[in-house]
């Protein structure tokens, strides 16, 4: 299996989305039930999975790993399909509102079943470490929208299927960004206060971030965190088929 991936904001950010990352590493690194465990992402590799872009190379061709493991299908990846849509095809931009959720107000969305503001931080366990996760949503006419559901199901017609995808029916809205590990197992408690922390932080003020073509890329990469000096990244913009296909034969 090829590890790519279409992702935003990997590399260049805009600076309000660096303030906000560095602003939420900082609170997290200073606080007290942390004890200097935090070890924050580089600025450069903090960024947003729009879809899984896993490939197995067969003889006719390159299936989705994703189809293959979700749904028992052998699909051929179609690039020069996807490009074009990529390219051209989707109403830029996408505006992502991070924060501003208020815990008693309703709004028009839950994800996973759960109100905004309880999603808008995350602390979640992996193996022995805790990962923090900044999540947010696409935000059009004063409303959560589905676009970015609704883009990773569309790139389904070129036989990429997201992940979180397991049945037709599911949806993914989240837009979310890792900030770092943390080294050590929180306990419930600990994990309670912190994210109430981190989330009364963010609910002072919304912050709308704009996802553009320049802020697309394919990264081929060998490890989860995409670390820098072994991830490989073409920006949407600037990839042929030619140069999308070497990535799954690198």
């Amino acid at each position: 299996m090829k590890n790519l991936s279409l992702v935003a904001f990997y590399g260049h950010k805009p600076q309000p989305l660096i303030n906000l990352i560095q602003k939420l590493q900082e609170s997290i690194a200073n606080h007290s039930l942390i004890q200097h465990q935090f070890i924050p992402y580089q600025l450069e590799q903090v960024h947003g999975t729009i879809i899984g872009c896993e490939g197995i190379t067969i003889e006719s061709g390159i299936v989705s790993y994703w189809f293959r493991s979700r749904r028992q299908e052998d699909r051929y990846i179609n690039f020069s399909g996807l490009i074009d849509y990529l390219q051209h095809q989707i109403n830029f931009p996408l505006r992502i509102r991070f924060g501003g959720y208020q815990r008693h107000q309703e709004y028009n969305f839950r994800s996973r079943e759960q109100h905004l503001y309880l999603r808008s931080f995350q602390l979640q366990d992996s193996a022995e470490q805790t990962i923090p996760v900044l999540i947010g949503w696409s935000w059009r006419k004063e409303l959560i929208s589905l676009e970015i559901d609704n883009l990773r199901r569309n790139l389904q017609q070129f036989n990429l299927l997201h992940k979180y995808h397991y049945t037709p029916d599911a949806v993914d809205n989240d837009f979310y960004l890792r900030l770092g590990t943390i080294n050590s197992r929180l306990t419930s408690t600990e994990i309670a206060v912190i994210a109430t922390d981190i989330r009364n932080l963010l609910k002072t003020q919304p912050f709308y971030i704009p996802i553009n073509l320049k802020d697309l890329a394919f990264t081929q990469y060998q490890d989860l965190l995409l670390t820098p000096a072994t991830t490989k990244v073409i920006p949407v913009a600037e990839i042929t088929v030619d140069r999308l296909e070497q990535l799954y034969s690198i």
